[in-house]
């Protein structure tokens, strides 16, 4: 009987925490905490829930009457900030130190001191350094002009064998797309064997400057390696608005996902940073039948036709697929084929994961999939 009033209560817990988003509150106080990192975090979180939550806190808005004043009076320095509104002409404003970093989904980011930065390049290093960007998960939801940033200003980095490009422990200074060569990475504690290693195309280093945190682990050329890198102003500008703003937005709509919801904030997170939104019009098809599968498919908005073409050529619709429907992992997980094809049925939007990048990042939940299956439309779990 206890057994089963003690299950009773951690459900009611449970229920509690998701009704009112406790695990998300917590992640965003977090995330801002480990950007800011304040001498007075206490106060620190004070602010923060005033300023995010003023009708549940009944405090007035940050920069309204004697709430700002307080605001500017509690800061020991001040430094100049620079406002993201249109990249090639940054202008410079004063504002608090205090003043944040937001990870949530807002207009503007706020970064000390920026001046964009050129670095010399030939026309076909700069084409190399756009095409693998416009390659990385990280860079793909950039629009040209913040990839013109991005790519003016990174800059060559030679290694010899077994040098130390990154320490861990160390304060993160660049991020770095990996153009010959290779990286391995090691970390303190889990044996002399790299835990994974970077090749061409490839870029690491990217949490340490988006939290300020230390570095994560230890990363050593192999052979002569190649590198291009970005400094951590230049990075945190351009990224930290876009990515944070995707990320969550991204992940409150997995949240929302039955066969996904069950996974842990970080979990969602992952997925959510991996994912690419591709817009589809009436008629246009993703997924034809008999060709191998290279795309994994969540639909955002929208629905989709899926039809099966039989032996003797006829064409049957066999399932319609609306908000939060996935299909495509059979085929990325498997050498089989599309056992369907998805057509679009009106304005469609999905968001996609292609293969490499599916393997890396769903690859440890593949179980949780598999275990949660049952909930989903058999049909598209196993055909399409």
């Amino acid at each position: 009987m206890s057994d089963v009033g003690g299950a009773d209560i951690q459900a009611d817990l449970q229920d509690y925490l998701n009704a009112k988003g406790i695990n998300t509150l917590f992640i965003k106080i977090v995330e801002n905490l480990l950007i800011e990192k304040p001498d007075n975090p206490i106060q620190f979180i004070v602010k923060y829930l005033q300023r995010e939550y003023p009708d549940q806190t009944g405090s007035a808005p940050e920069d309204s009457g004697a709430a700002a004043a307080a605001s500017d009076s509690d800061s020991e320095t001040d430094e100049d900030d620079d406002e993201i509104t249109d990249i090639p002409d940054i202008v410079r404003q004063p504002a608090s130190l205090n003043r944040r970093v937001s990870v949530s989904a807002e207009s503007n980011t706020k970064i000390t001191n920026f001046k964009k930065v050129v670095h010399d390049k030939t026309a076909e290093e700069k084409a190399q350094i756009v095409q693998m960007c416009k390659n990385s998960i990280l860079f793909q939801h950039l629009d040209n002009n913040q990839l013109n940033v991005i790519t003016d200003a990174m800059f060559p980095v030679k290694h010899e064998d077994g040098d130390i490009i990154i320490k861990q422990g160390d304060s993160g200074d660049n991020f770095y797309l990996v153009d010959n060569g290779s990286v391995e990475v090691f970390v303190a504690g889990k044996g002399d064997d790299p835990v994974k290693s970077y090749n061409p195309g490839d870029g690491f280093g990217e949490l340490a400057l988006m939290y300020n945190a230390p570095r994560a682990a230890t990363c050593k050329a192999v052979g002569v390696c190649r590198l291009w890198a970005v400094d951590r102003v230049t990075f945190k500008v351009i990224l930290m608005d876009t990515t944070m703003k995707k990320r969550n937005l991204y992940k409150d709509f997995l949240g929302k996902v039955p066969i996904l919801s069950g996974l842990t904030e970080y979990e969602q997170l992952t997925i959510a940073d991996a994912l690419i939104e591709e817009v589809y019009s009436d008629g246009d098809v993703m997924v034809t039948q008999g060709e191998p599968g290279n795309k994994f498919y969540i639909i955002k908005t929208g629905t989709a036709s899926c039809t099966q073409q039989a032996a003797d050529g006829k064409v049957t619709e066999v399932a319609r697929l609306e908000n939060g429907a996935y299909f495509g992992e059979i085929a990325l997980m498997t050498s089989k084929p599309r056992q369907a094809t998805v057509t679009a049925a009106g304005d469609l939007v999905v968001l996609t994961m292609d293969r490499k990048t599916f393997k890396r990042v769903m690859g440890p939940l593949v179980d949780i999939l598999n275990r949660n299956i049952g909930g989903y439309n058999k049909f598209m779990q196993q055909n399409v």
